[in-house]
């Protein structure tokens, strides 16, 4: 199966609501989900970025309710890092890589043999987009569902929430009694649709740390894990 197309089949509608364990309704939702702006065909086509500003909002809600009856006795700010670790573009990538959902995003062909449809941004973005889309087609049961379902273990702490590696630099700094970790854009590279952004990360009396990602968001979490490891600082 190939995943470049616009034509979603029957069958492969079927395949998808069996991952999903929902059917659509409105299938232009779905197909929308799953379509990338370097996959659709016309201009006047959906993708699936206004469905992923929804999708983020079902999953904080969903996620912050979960975290407020688990957890009777956390004050805010624990309730808080626990919420941006979980809603976090590494977990909901990591989400779609457990619901397989991969092979039926609709990238460019080029986009494809470069792998898009495997890299952290894309995957965690049409998470996002899946769960807006069902909200839309069906309320936020569904989307429940579908998050307490991927997101189970890591609410129930039998995986290991890690801060992510920017907080972590930057309380590093501030326990140094140094500035706040600066970052910036080294270069912006590709088209509108598939920029690639190099991103460089420095702390007082430190070399600047450099990583490449397809968004400055990225970019800047991968930068600073450049410098954590390159300075030993953490595994």
């Amino acid at each position: 199966m190939t995943t470049d197309r616009t034509r979603f089949t029957d069958q492969e509608y079927q395949s998808i609501a069996a991952l999903l364990g929902y059917t659509f309704r409105n299938r232009d939702l779905l197909k929308a989900a799953l379509t990338h702006g370097s996959g659709r065909k016309g201009k006047t086509n959906t993708t699936y970025q206004r469905l992923e500003f929804l999708g983020d909002r079902v999953l904080g809600l969903v996620i912050a309710e979960e975290l407020y009856v688990r957890n009777p006795r956390k004050a805010e700010g624990a309730l808080a890092q626990n919420f941006s670790l979980l809603v976090r573009a590494e977990a909901c990538a990591d989400a779609a890589r457990e619901l397989g959902i991969a092979e039926h995003i609709r990238v460019g062909l080029k986009e494809k043999a470069q792998g898009m449809t495997t890299q952290t941004l894309i995957l965690g973005d049409v998470m996002e987009a899946i769960l807006g889309a069902m909200y839309l087609d069906g309320g936020l049961e569904p989307s429940r569902a579908l998050i307490m379902r991927l997101w189970e273990r890591r609410l129930s702490n039998r995986t290991k929430l890690v801060k992510d590696a920017k907080s972590f630099l930057q309380e590093w700094a501030l326990g140094q009694a140094k500035a706040i970790p600066a970052y910036r854009v080294v270069a912006r590279d590709g088209p509108d649709h598939s920029p690639h952004f190099t991103i460089g990360v420095t702390v007082d009396g430190f070399s600047e740390a450099i990583a490449s990602a397809q968004s400055k968001r990225i970019g800047e979490q991968l930068a600073a894990e450049a410098f954590l490891r390159r300075e030993k600082i953490r595994k």
